[in-house]
């Protein structure tokens, strides 16, 4: 595996960790404040919930693909105990292909709801509604780039079960 690769590779996984895991901070203070402010004062922050909600969908795309770098997503894995060995891996890396088509159909499908809904306002946030919606198309650009460093990391695996176990 080349150096580059294994550092393109944990980099990833590194960022998509960080917000993820940051998405997830976020969520947890606003809905607790959120919650706090109605029961203590009785009135709650008219833009949280749909923030919380919004939050929610980019730490979701963004853990989508750090899953997906770790080989710790929902697998078939009766289908794969079945193959031969030698077959093992080019199951994964077909695997990689349908995930990276599945990606530029996100990106695709994201660009498509941008322009035919990107240009209103969110009624609670006044922010542009792109700007939630184009958490599609950010996720579907990680896990295309993810599906790419798969397929790399197994295709340059020698020993042909390593990156995929």
């Amino acid at each position: 595996m080349s150096p580059l690769l294994a550092r393109l590779h944990r980099g990833l996984i590194l960022f998509n960790g960080s917000l993820a895991g940051l998405a997830m901070v976020l969520i947890f203070l606003l809905v607790a404040g959120n919650a706090f402010a109605r029961y203590t004062f009785g009135g709650s922050i008219t833009w949280g919930e749909d923030t919380a909600i919004y939050l929610m969908i980019y730490g979701l795309m963004f853990g989508m693909s750090w899953a997906y770098l770790q080989d710790k997503h929902i697998g078939f894995d009766l289908i794969r105990r079945l193959l031969p060995p030698r077959w093992v891996r080019w199951q994964a890396v077909a695997v990689d292909l349908i995930v990276l088509v599945v990606g530029i159909g996100l990106m695709v499908s994201a660009v498509e709801f941008i322009a035919s809904r990107g240009g209103r306002t969110s009624s609670s946030t006044g922010m542009p509604m792109w700007l939630f919606q184009a958490s599609m198309l950010i996720g579907g650009a990680l896990l295309c780039l993810s599906a790419l460093v798969m397929g790399a990391l197994r295709l340059c695996d020698q020993r042909g079960e390593e990156a995929s176990s």
